[in-house]
């Protein structure tokens, strides 16, 4: 079998040899090296006369002329848009005006609260230390700039159907699992105030009649140790409002430390 393999290889190289020095031209028609497209050579007129030219010593005169025709384009362009002599002045005019009137507001409205009444002298203290402006108004009757004022708005209470809270941890898991058991229904963990502390919410109403209703219907499925209280009252809280809070008061704004962490935001309305 090698030997037949080694005749085989023999035999390709030499016709690879024979192929490959034109020999068998006469054969198959074409050899290696041979021009397949002889017509192009025929197409070529005055081959001899072709020159290799130094580009940095030749300068086109094409060039120079495209060079001198485009500044020519570019003056006659430069005189004839450009404005009379007094253009300057109405052109500048128009431009004050245009800034004028585009110019954006002294500053951006800001607002934190609501405060209970209990919180203002807190917030005031902080206010003055940080604006060291009084509330003032400029020609047009509007807040000046960096002044902040206080506007009273109604809050409305929050009422909670409630159980606990439970002594130990025990008694409160026992309470857990039976509100689980029951389906459907939803309710919340309390942890603050610390006086509803380990105590369980079973609804949060805006009004003491919605809370009556919700009441109602935890004991008609079966919840009897339910009962109402109160997590917030209604009352009257204050808004404090920078109108119109110009950089400088916005960087000292975010440095004042309300109560209960609130902080300055833009206004909402």
């Amino acid at each position: 079998m090698l030997r037949y393999l080694v005749l085989i290889l023999l035999v390709v190289n030499a016709a690879f040899l024979a192929w490959s020095q034109g020999w068998l031209k006469p054969v198959v028609g074409v050899q290696p090296d041979a021009q397949h497209e002889p017509a192009r050579l025929q197409q070529q007129r005055n081959a001899d006369r072709i020159t290799v030219l130094d580009v940095s010593a030749a300068r086109p005169a094409s060039t120079v002329g495209v060079a001198s025709e485009a500044a020519s384009v570019a003056s006659t362009g430069a005189s004839q848009t450009a404005p009379p002599a007094s253009a300057p002045a109405s052109g500048a005019a128009a431009s004050l005006a245009g800034s004028q009137q585009a110019s954006p507001p002294v500053g951006i409205c800001l607002q934190a609260g609501p405060f209970r009444s209990e919180d203002m002298a807190q917030v005031k203290a902080q206010m003055t230390a940080q604006l060291n402006a009084p509330t003032t108004t400029d020609a047009q009757g509007a807040p000046a700039a960096d002044t902040w004022t206080t506007e009273t708005v109604p809050v409305s209470g929050i009422w909670l159907v409630y159980m606990g809270p439970y002594p130990d941890e025990e008694l409160y898991a026992k309470k857990l699992s039976e509100l689980r058991r029951i389906k459907g229904l939803d309710f919340d963990e309390i942890s603050t105030p610390p006086a509803l502390s380990r105590g369980l919410s079973l609804g949060r109403y805006t009004s003491l009649a919605e809370a009556q209703n919700g009441l109602s219907a935890m004991k008609a499925r079966g919840i009897r140790t339910a009962r109402i209280v109160v997590l917030r009252p209604p009352a009257d809280m204050q808004l404090v409002r920078v109108a119109q809070a110009t950089q400088r008061a916005q960087v000292a704004l975010s440095a004042v430390k309300l109560p209960q962490g609130k902080a300055f935001s833009a206004c909402r309305s």
